[in-house]
C-alpha cells in the first residue's frame, strides 16, 4: 500500500467575528435542551418558607410572597401561556385564565385540581405544593421550611428525539473541521467531516481558476471549512476547499462532477494530474 503524501492546503485567517457569531448560533441551540434539563436538576419549581415570606423559584424566576398577602385555596384554569413553559411536571410563567386575569404560575400542572393562590401585585401567584396547609401553617408561623409540588418535573421523550441532533450540530461547530488532501499512489484522496472522494489522476483533468466560491446551495460554510454545492462564475462545483476567495483554486473533473479545491501550491496540484507517468 502506498505510503499517503499530504498535500499543505492554502489557509484564511480566523475572522475575529466568529468566535461570536459561533456562540449566537449555540445560545439558541442549547436553550431548549437546558430548558429540558434544568427543572428535574434543580428540583424546580420549588417554595421557600423563611421569615414570614414565601419565595418560589424556577429556573430563571423567583416571587416573593410577602407575610400577611391575602391567599385563596382553589382550583385555577389557565387558558393560555403568556411566556414560560408548560412542560409536564412543570407549568411555569405567565398565564391566561377565563377572566383574563393574567396569573404568575410554579405549579406541576395540578393547578386545575388544586391551588393556592395569593393576591400579590401586579399579578396574582398560584402555587400547587403537595400539602397546602403545612406550608400554609408554616408562613403563618413564621417558621422555615422547604415545600415543592407533588410531581417532579419529567422528561418528554419526544422532546428529547428531537433534541439529539443539537449535539452533533454543537459539537461540529466547536471541533473547527479541517479538509485534508493526501496523494495515495495514482489517486488524490480528499477527506472532508463527513465524506471520503478519491480522485484518480488517470480519468480526471484539473485546470486553474481564479473564480471564487459564491453561493453555498447546500454544505457547509465555517471559516477554513467549505464544503458542499457551490455556485461559482464558471458554474456550480463541489468545493472541499479551506478558502473561500483564494488567488487562485483548482477545478478537478471526474465523472462528470467537478471538484473545487485549494491546494497551498494549485500549479503543482496541476501539474501533477497532468503527469501520465
Amino acid at each position: 500500500m502506498p505510503t499517503p503524501v499530504p498535500v499543505p492546503l492554502n489557509t484564511e485567517p480566523t475572522p475575529r467575528w466568529w468566535p461570536w457569531a459561533r456562540a449566537a448560533l449555540t445560545v439558541p441551540l442549547l436553550a431548549l435542551p437546558l430548558l429540558i434539563l434544568l427543572p428535574p436538576l434543580l428540583k424546580v419549581p420549588a417554595y421557600s418558607v423563611a421569615g414570614g415570606q414565601i419565595t418560589a423559584r424556577s429556573v430563571a424566576s423567583r416571587t416573593v410572597i410577602p407575610a400577611g398577602t391575602p391567599v385563596q385555596d382553589v382550583p385555577v384554569r389557565l387558558d393560555g401561556k403568556v411566556m414560560g413553559s408548560d412542560m409536564t411536571g412543570y407549568v411555569v410563567g405567565r398565564f391566561d385564565t377565563p377572566n383574563r386575569t393574567v396569573v404568575r404560575v410554579y405549579s406541576d400542572g395540578s393547578h386545575g385540581t388544586r391551588a393556592l393562590v395569593f393576591a400579590t401585585q401586579p399579578d396574582p401567584t398560584v402555587l400547587t405544593p403537595a400539602d397546602p396547609q403545612a406550608l400554609l401553617t408554616a408562613w403563618r408561623a413564621g417558621q422555615s421550611g422547604e415545600y415543592r409540588p407533588a410531581r417532579a418535573p419529567g422528561f418528554d421523550p419526544a422532546l428529547v428525539l428531537l433534541l439529539l441532533p443539537v449535539l452533533p450540530l454543537v459539537w461540529f461547530l466547536y471541533s473547527s473541521p479541517r479538509v485534508r488532501y493526501t496523494r495515495e499512489g495514482d489517486a488524490l484522496v480528499v477527506r472532508t467531516a463527513g465524506s471520503v472522494t478519491r480522485l484518480p489522476r488517470y480519468g480526471s483533468s484539473a485546470v486553474l481558476t481564479r473564480d471564487a466560491l459564491g453561493v453555498r446551495l447546500f454544505g457547509s460554510s465555517l471559516p477554513g471549512y467549505y464544503t458542499g454545492t457551490f455556485g461559482t462564475n464558471s458554474g456550480n462545483v463541489q468545493a472541499a476547499a479551506s478558502v473561500a476567495r483564494p488567488g487562485q483554486a483548482v477545478i478537478v473533473t471526474h465523472e462528470g462532477r467537478r471538484y473545487y479545491l485549494t491546494p497551498e501550491d494549485p500549479q503543482a496540484l496541476v501539474d501533477w494530474f497532468g503527469r501520465r507517468s
